[in-house]
């Protein structure tokens, strides 16, 4: 076939169908060479082939069978639970326990999936280490009663398979599950009394666990804050009233701004904040160069990257694509501290590079506090103190004098860091949080305990939710003008505005009658970092993490490892 104008006819192309997310990022053919295709060595960059995680040879999933790492073990503990009707892990006092005879065999692998992750970790007395397994009883009993905050947690359970073994199937029965849970909690809302409040508010919380857009996650924060107002009256009566006292940290930007908003610069402290967590996270990993765990030093690598790539992106950049670049520090956050404590159990070194993955999720709050001290903050402070607590307490028991002391010097920054968060929030005079109690080490600053945390004086912003929207009109109860009686009854609830004259989700505010809604608003921009050839290499949307273990899940038995709860919430 002749080419244009008559020409010579042009060459074929085969095109590079499986190349590396940098080089059809950069539009340039792959030679597809593993595990660092010949572009990226050219460029000096690491290939996100190195990301790339290899099948287990032992474990196949079929196009039309979703991967769920079944073992022999896990299916005669489920196919015991099914005969008996035993929930398989009594010592998490789950009671009412979830109904086998309700779900399918699948739902039952997710159920059984999220159980045995807090039961491995209890018998470590590490569930205060992470972000979220310590939530996993409350939410299994509630979810044992309603059916759209089981299908909140089979979703998230799905999610994390899915991460361990990149199984799209899994990923679909997600999907399907979070879908369920949007309609049921809908429903919820239309409802609403004290009785479905810690439902509902347990069904945020999940949900919001699995946001991934800046939109959902506004949304279903500005849902959760209408409840726990609704819920003011008996708040203490709930489940969760250790991250009801965190609800003052939410995201300080709505899900649509003012496009003619002012960008945020960091000012000169921000950045010599960064450098000075840019700089610790190299010290960890040289230091971890000197020990077995490979897996933590990969992610103080890749950490290292993520920090040098979150410094270009450009201030100018809207909210919602902020909110996108930062996601992959989300996913760690989840999904890698559950991992080390398995397969290193609780180690010194694999718990300084936890603490500073939570470390580096605090400076988060300086560099972007537009997206607000919700999204990282509370998640992350609890557990670096609970890291410390325990470190400390090694070193005590220890027989050989100094064999923690690099470890302890080493969690002095986080402690530093989580002070100043503290302080950045309004919290001058902290409550000491229960997970590093009563001992000091020397060289660890000490904070005077003068009373009870105070909150910020922020007001509350704006909340609802993709799928449906927390307003007035789903929670008709919200508008009435009297008591319906000493238990249901609520006053008008008013949320105020971050941004002058936008009240939320059609909720009367004292200053102004009108109403304003989020969804008519769009965002459009450029995703590129402001210096893509250097960065290109890190690409945080397509990251699959290279060292998530493949472990299989904990078997049940009687023995009783009991931990307490902490004050100090964890809080999205």
């Amino acid at each position: 076939m002749a080419g244009p104008g008559g020409g010579p006819p042009r060459r074929s192309h085969t095109k590079s169908r499986k190349g590396c997310d940098t080089c059809k990022r950069r539009h340039i053919r792959c030679d597809e060479s593993f595990p660092q295709c010949r572009n990226c060595t050219k460029h000096k960059i690491r290939c996100p082939y190195n990301d790339v995680q290899v099948p287990d040879a032992g474990r196949s999933a079929t196009p039309d069978k979703p991967d769920l790492m079944w073992t022999p073990q896990i299916e005669a503990a489920i196919g015991e639970w099914q005969r008996t009707g035993m929930f398989p892990f009594p010592s998490l006092g789950i009671y009412p326990a979830p109904s086998p005879h309700q779900y399918s065999l699948e739902d039952l692998r997710l159920i059984y999936h999220v159980a045995s992750l807090h039961y491995q970790l209890m018998t470590q007395e590490a569930n205060n280490l992470t972000l979220w397994t310590r939530y996993i009883p409350t939410l299994l009993k509630i979810g044992a009663e309603y059916p759209f905050v089981m299908h909140a947690l089979l979703a998230f359970s799905a999610m994390h398979i899915a991460f361990l073994t990149d199984c799209p199937l899994v990923g679909s029965m997600a999907f399907e599950h979070r879908g369920r849970a949007f309609n049921g909690l809908h429903e919820a809302l239309n409802s609403f009394s004290r009785s479905t409040s810690d439902a509902i508010l347990a069904a945020s919380l999940v949900l919001s666990w699995q946001a991934t857009s800046w939109r959902d996650w506004t949304k279903l924060m500005q849902g959760t804050a209408t409840v726990i107002e609704a819920m003011d009256a008996w708040k203490h009566e709930s489940e969760f009233t250790d991250f009801i006292a965190e609800s003052s940290t939410f995201p300080t930007a709505p899900p649509s701004p003012d496009p003619e908003r002012r960008a945020y610069h960091p000012q000169k402290d921000d950045l010599e904040a960064y450098q000075r967590t840019l700089d610790q996270v190299m010290k960890v990993e040289a230091h971890l160069k000197h020990f077995k765990e490979e897996a933590c030093l990969m992610q103080m690598q890749h950490l290292t990257g993520f920090l040098k790539g979150v410094r270009k992106i450009s201030p100018t950049l809207p909210i919602a694509q902020q909110f996108e670049r930062l996601q992959l520090l989300r996913t760690w956050l989840f999904w890698v501290p559950v991992g080390f404590i398995q397969t290193y159990q609780c180690s010194p070194a694999s718990l300084v590079a936890i603490a500073h993955l939570y470390t580096a999720a605090l400076l988060m709050e300086r560099l972007f506090p537009e997206i607000g001290a919700a999204y990282f903050g509370s998640l992350s402070m609890a557990p670096i103190e609970e890291i410390a607590r325990r470190l400390m307490t090694l070193n005590v028991a220890s027989s050989v004098k100094g064999s923690y002391q690099t470890p302890l010097t080493l969690m002095e920054y986080p402690l530093d860091t989580v002070s100043e968060f503290r302080s950045r929030m309004g919290w001058m005079s902290p409550q000491r949080t229960p997970s590093f109690p009563t001992f000091h080490p020397p060289n660890f600053p000490v904070m005077r305990e003068e009373g009870p945390m105070v909150p910020s004086s922020e007001p509350y912003t704006p909340y609802g939710n993709p799928a449906f929207s927390y307003s007035a009109e789903s929670m008709p109860m919200l508008n009435s003008p009297t008591p319906a009686g000493p238990h249901d009854g609520l006053s008008p609830l008013a949320i105020s505005s971050p941004y002058l004259s936008q009240p939320y989700l059609n909720v009367p505010s004292p200053s102004y009658g009108i109403s304003y809604s989020p969804a008519s608003s769009t965002f459009e921009a450029s995703l590129a970092y402001s210096d893509p050839e250097e960065y290109s290499g890190y690409d945080m949307r397509g990251f699959q993490s290279s060292h998530s273990p493949i472990f299989e899940d904990a078997q049940s038995s009687g023995y009783p490892v009991g931990f307490v709860l902490p004050q100090q919430s964890v809080w999205i």
